[in-house]
């Protein structure tokens, strides 16, 4: 069974990427390379974070949780 400990990490993280998605939209706007680099690379971290739970850790077995900003493929029933 799934620890909800661990799926409110995985919210967390998803929540990061959404707002680091934005900022790095920001910057491309305003052509701040130093700014899009940084947000480039923590969108990396993130991802593999989210990968790495994703497959080592069970989010699949918790009650129906929606959250929309997930790609379709990961949505959790």
């Amino acid at each position: 069974m799934t620890n909800q400990y661990s799926v409110e990490i995985h919210k967390y993280i998803s929540d990061k990427i959404a707002t680091a998605t934005r900022q790095q939209k920001e910057a491309e706007a305003a052509n701040d390379s130093a700014a899009c680099r940084f947000y480039a690379g923590q969108l990396y971290e993130l991802e593999k974070i989210r990968e790495y739970m994703a497959e080592n850790i069970d989010l699949k077995t918790q009650k129906s949780v929606s959250y929309t900003h997930l790609r379709a493929h990961e949505t959790y029933i």
